[in-house]
């Protein structure tokens, strides 16, 4: 019930998903989102996308907009987000979850169509 109050109040035109299970609209998580969707007022498209290139990867893309201030985190979060940013080396050791989803949003938002197709697989709208 929060997401859909949440995601009414923010206005959602597109909802990008990571499904891992199945990018066609047939995965768990999508179909949620599906149901979800069916129950409100506003309409939106989901995107279920899988990621192409690996996790650490996409987490060191987050340094240039940090080193540049084009990304003002600090206003709603921790100065902690960059130490995490910076010791982040991949060895499965830490939870990166959180930095992962944020590169990837980064990702989604900033990029054209053609640099987006290097870093995730083709969006299908549904």
């Amino acid at each position: 019930m929060n997401t859909i109050v949440i995601m009414g109040n923010l206005n959602v035109n597109t909802l990008y998903i990571e499904d891992r299970d199945y990018i066609k609209g047939s995965g768990s998580l999508t179909r949620e989102y599906v149901r979800l969707r069916d129950n409100m007022q506003n309409y939106f498209r989901i995107a279920p996308t899988r990621p192409k290139i690996n996790k650490h990867t996409r987490i060191v893309s987050l340094l240039t907009p940090f080193t540049y201030n084009k990304m003002h985190l600090l206003d709603y979060s921790s100065s902690s987000v960059f130490s995490d940013i910076y010791s982040y080396n991949g060895d499965d050791k830490v939870h990166d979850n959180a930095l992962d989803v944020l590169s990837a949003a980064y990702l989604i938002m900033s990029l054209n169509y053609r640099d987006r197709r290097q870093h995730f697989i083709k969006f299908t709208f549904i």
